[in-house]
């Protein structure tokens, strides 16, 4: 007999051989149990999941001699094993690329209403069925509608979108889900027993996830895997048969990402190109081992959506508590951005360690009460600072402590406005109560109140002409202030901050006169703000004088 490969050695002859997709096969055989049949399938899905495989199942269950229709069917009758190797009259397998027109459909009609041969019913499965033409689909629309009692349709399609609605209203809907890798990989241990090969379970891992779902992929890859090693294969060597990256270089550029050592991730991108490794898969496998790190950091629960070996797990935990979650997100994030990238550059390799090179320098990403702390200790800094008088810092927000307590160090203040002219003059004691002022409440109070200019004192009352940023102190802070000038005047001072006379002027009735702009008024205002000088139309310096 000549040599089967294992995707057809092994195909599943019953229900519970499938591999995958229970809620499929449990509905179809409790439909069979309960004589509850459709006149028309369609199995949708990704390829190599067993679309297929239980269309001829079905067709076996519905025209097996022991006990048809039956959930279980026997395979050891005759029909059973004519359906199995693909010679029983009455079911026609259709392939829906090479038969997509009009007239293989009116075919398919004529011969339809007559009796089975052999079986109680006539199968037609029709495969890759979203191949047929807009003709095709509408001459077979009444057909498959109310087709004779003894036929069935089971159509098979990889791209279920591309079958028109019409057609999809007429039939029961299956979609087989792509296959788990850890179901994958138990199944290829079976047959790697059966076969009585011995392959390492991470070369068996690193064929699961290479199949990406498909059993059949998976079945293909153990096979070639196999011609080339022998009975007995390591993980490594099915890396490099698959073109997959292994394991080990995977976790290592993780590691140096995370503790940003860039020698040693480029000498892992240099020793998978000296192998002659496609580093666009290596791309791909990084950034899917990137994502388990990242849901190896997010919550240890997580391990049964991460499709690695326990041993790779425990490393994955292990780099996940390098780097708060926050980053590793981050990288996520960067690294997908670099897709497109490496598909339009004619030099991967240069893409590829720009890219991971702007991992390793990608700042960690703070919480932000780290933020607000950092904050809090800049402006603490910005008030126990020097200050410039002529331009108070910035603040980061409002203090909203307690007053503190005058320092007991503090000499008396004089309880008389003679005793503050007495004690050095008026003037003095005002630049005196200006440093106060500066330790006691840090820089953004005491630059506002040092632009303020001293008219005198009278009654009691300091009297001070407003600065032009005396508008921004809100009313808290001038009660401060009142009680920092209690405090060092005496209880008997008060500041007085006396408005410019223009704001003092009643208002006029009517519309105010425009007022003439004066532009070396204007010039000279601009000096003082922004500094610098004024220089000519002809680039000379302008006196402003």
């Amino acid at each position: 007999m000549s040599y089967q490969v294992l995707a057809r050695k092994w195909r599943p002859q019953n229900f519970e051989e499938v591999v995958g997709q229970e809620p499929i096969t449990r509905t179809l055989q409790n439909a069979l149990a309960q004589g509850r049949i459709a006149h028309a399938f369609l199995f949708s899905g990704p390829r190599g999941t067993g679309k297929t495989s239980v269309a001829r199942i079905l067709a076996k269950a519905l025209n097996c001699l022991k006990d048809g229709p039956t959930p279980h069917p026997c395979n050891v009758c005759q029909v059973c094993k004519e359906i199995t190797i693909g010679s029983f009259l009455d079911v026609l397998e259709i392939d829906g690329a090479s038969n997509r027109g009009i007239d293989e459909v009116r075919d398919l009609r004529e011969k339809i209403k007559y009796l089975p041969a052999q079986g109680k019913y006539k199968i037609y499965i029709i495969d890759e069925v979203h191949m047929l033409t807009s003709p095709a689909f509408n001459a077979l629309l009444k057909t498959l509608e109310e087709p004779p009692a003894h036929a069935v349709f089971i159509l098979a399609t990889t791209e279920a979108h591309k079958v028109p609605v019409t057609i999809l209203s007429r039939c029961q809907r299956y979609d087989f889900r792509r296959i788990p890798t850890a179901a994958i990989q138990e199944q290829l241990e079976k047959l790697a027993r059966q076969e009585g090969w011995q392959v390492d379970p991470e070369g068996l891992a690193l064929i699961a996830r290479a199949a990406e779902g498909g059993l059949r992929d998976a079945q293909g890859f153990l096979d070639q895997v196999v011609t080339f090693g022998g009975d007995k294969v390591t993980a490594p060597e099915i890396a490099r048969i698959l073109g997959v990256t292994e394991r080990g270089a995977l976790l290592g550029a993780l590691e140096a990402i995370l503790n940003r050592q860039a020698p040693a991730l480029l000498e892992i991108i240099e020793e998978l190109y000296t192998q002659g490794q496609d580093l666009k898969r290596f791309y791909q496998d990084l950034a899917l081992y990137l994502r388990h790190l990242l849901l190896a950091g997010l919550h240890p629960d997580a391990r049964h959506l991460v499709a690695v070996a326990d041993s790779e797990w425990e490393e994955l935990c292990r780099l996940a508590r390098l780097a708060p979650a926050a980053h590793l997100h981050n990288l996520m994030s960067v690294l997908l951005q670099g897709e497109e990238d490496l598909k339009r550059v004619p030099q991967p390799r240069l893409a590829l360690e720009v890219l991971l090179l702007k991992l390793i320098t990608l700042e960690p990403v703070l919480p932000l009460s780290q933020w607000l702390n950092r904050l809090e200790s800049l402006e603490r800094r910005l008030e126990t600072g020097p200050c410039v008088a002529s331009e108070p810092p910035a603040r980061l927000e409002i203090k909203t402590a307690q007053t503190p307590a005058v320092p007991e160090a503090l000499d008396p203040p004089p309880s008389a406005p003679g005793e503050i002219a007495a004690a050095g003059g008026l003037e003095a004691r005002w630049q005196e109560f200006l440093k106060y002022v500066q330790e006691e409440e840090g820089g953004p109070l005491y630059g506002k109140l040092s632009q303020c200019r001293l008219l005198g004192l009278s009654d009691h009352q300091v009297r001070l002409a407003p600065g032009r940023t005396w508008n921004a102190v809100g009313p808290r802070h001038e009660a401060r202030l009142q009680e920092l000038a209690r405090a060092f005047f005496g209880p008997q001072y008060a500041l007085a901050i006396e408005a410019p006379e223009s704001s003092k002027a009643p208002k006029k009735s009517g519309a105010a006169p425009r007022k003439t702009l004066n532009l070396a008024d204007l010039k000279q205002q601009a000096l003082e703000v922004f500094g610098g000088q004024w220089l000519g139309p002809a680039g000379n310096k302008e006196n402003t004088d």
